[in-house]
């Protein structure tokens, strides 16, 4: 996920990358129905129309289980976006100090597919890079050519206890799970909260709303200050509360009722537990709790609005706080915390939206896919990935990597306490953004916002667009599911 000020958001940035990869990698692959399995775990190695295991023919060791040349050089491209390279380039620094006769070269660019597409047409593309950024390299027709990343998942940490699967915070393979197989690596973990100032709370003696009772009551409290719960960027992003209340749902009703949208059965959006998520959210929308005006601006506008005291909660990605790091008052504490409960939740509180970003392949046809796997096996490692986090403060995919002082983050600091809390208790959806319906979500929520539609119009529109889905047989369709 790059974070370039453009008129897209994070959450569609992450969006188009993950639609652009299963879209092509759907026509690429030739698959009719690719099945993207829900659940951890990766392939076979021979289920799918990938290009073979990354594991090599050099001696296998404890210090190397993939097998790597000692001697063979690797090759790495980094996209060069709002993570930076350093991680990358330290990660190379230590792939020759554990193979010290191998020479690794690292690339930054911010130019996937300018770069890359030369190389793969003539046969040469580099042993593992970071596809990300508005010109990240289209997937048709490189699928065959991308290696099975399960040797890689089933290999030994490089300086922890387990294999590398066994580490990483769960729903991390989801996004990398294709046709069966597991061929990309994504390195980021995206922590989806509510976001709020720790300053104002401890100053004002608020308690954080654990469910929407409580919420609702807060609100007539920053009612009274003639200011709002919430803002929104109506223009581009009001399907940021899409997220939270499909949150909500799933949190009342247990993952399953994503599945079902998901799979765009009929009737999705009637399960009641979206029912209850969307009628709440109308509740606020009634009480006035929305700051007026959302409907005329963009996400960067209302997250300004939000920082500077019209709203108290913003529910967002944990990208939020580096995308407001020049706007959001000193002291601010800006922190996170699980979107509300409703009444009788099936899951707990502490349970929240969780996925990987920042996606990472190993081309089968490079002169050394397992230096690139190994590669990846050391930014994996826990030193790495802490090291990654102190850089970018954002969470990486590898367990127990973040201190409890978020490195001086409240944001990166709350978004660990979350996932520490959570456990396994973390879900995830990707009909939005399997099927390009960002637009459209926008359109109809930025209508429910402003108040011009209700609940019940608004669930309608929104089965109206997976049913459309569904009956375009020129739409490839993927199946959600364990």
């Amino acid at each position: 996920m790059s974070m370039h000020r453009d008129d897209m958001t994070p959450l569609e940035r992450l969006g188009a990358s993950r639609r652009s990869f299963l879209a092509l990698a759907g026509a690429g692959a030739g698959a009719g129905v690719l099945a993207a399995c829900a659940g951890g775990g990766g392939g076979s190695g021979d289920e799918g129309d990938d290009g073979g295991s990354v594991s090599g023919e050099g001696e296998v060791s404890d210090q190397n289980p993939l097998g790597v040349d000692e001697a063979a050089p690797v090759s790495a491209v980094i996209f060069d976006g709002g993570y930076g390279t350093e991680y990358a380039e330290s990660a190379g620094e230590k792939y020759m100090e554990l193979h010290p006769e191998a020479a690794v070269e690292v690339t930054a660019t911010v130019n996937i597919q300018q770069d890359l597409q030369p190389q793969f047409a003539g046969g040469t593309p580099p042993d593992v890079f970071d596809n990300s950024g508005a010109q990240k390299l289209p997937i048709d027709g490189l699928i065959p050519q991308v290696a099975d990343l399960s040797d890689l998942l089933a290999a030994p940490m490089v300086d922890a206890e387990g294999t590398v699967e066994e580490n990483l915070l769960a729903g991390a393979t989801t996004p990398g799970m294709f046709n069966g197989a597991f061929l990309g690596m994504n390195y980021v973990y995206t922590v989806f909260a509510l976001w709020y100032s720790a300053t104002e709370f401890e100053e004002k003696g608020w308690s954080v709303p654990e469910t929407w009772e409580d919420l609702m009551a807060l609100g007539e409290t920053v009612k009274g200050e003639g200011r709002y719960l919430f803002s929104y960027g109506g223009q581009n992003a009001s399907n940021y509360y899409q997220e939270m209340a499909l949150s909500m749902a799933a949190k009342l009703g247990g993952p399953e009722v994503l599945t079902a949208i998901d799979n765009l059965e009929e009737g999705a959006f009637e399960q009641e537990a979206v029912v209850q998520a969307y009628d709440a959210l109308e509740a606020a929308v009634e009480a006035g709790y929305f700051e007026p005006g959302g409907e005329g601006i963009k996400h960067t506008d209302a997250q300004t609005n939000w920082v500077n005291g019209s709203s108290v909660f913003y529910p967002s990605g944990s990208w939020i706080e580096n995308e407001q790091a020049d706007v959001t008052p000193e002291g601010y504490a800006m922190t996170g915390a699980p979107v509300p409960s409703l009444a009788g939740s099936a899951m707990p509180h502490e349970a929240f939206h969780g996925t990987a970003a920042e996606q990472f392949f190993v081309p089968s046809g490079g002169e050394n896919p397992a230096g690139g796997a190994e590669f990846l096996r050391i930014m994996l490692s826990k030193e790495m990935a802490a090291n990654f986090v102190e850089l970018t403060k954002a969470p990486s995919v590898i367990r127990d990597t973040v201190p409890e002082d978020g490195f001086g983050s409240t944001a990166l600091a709350s978004a660990n306490a979350m996932i520490q809390a959570a456990g396994e208790n973390v879900f995830t959806y990707n009909f939005s953004d399997w099927y390009g319906l960002g637009a459209d979500s926008i359109t109809n929520w930025t209508s429910f916002l402003k108040g011009d539609t209700d609940a019940a119009a608004l669930r309608a529109a929104e089965q109206a667009m997976i049913d459309g889905v569904r009956e375009d047989d020129s739409i490839t369709t993927f199946e959600a599911g364990p």
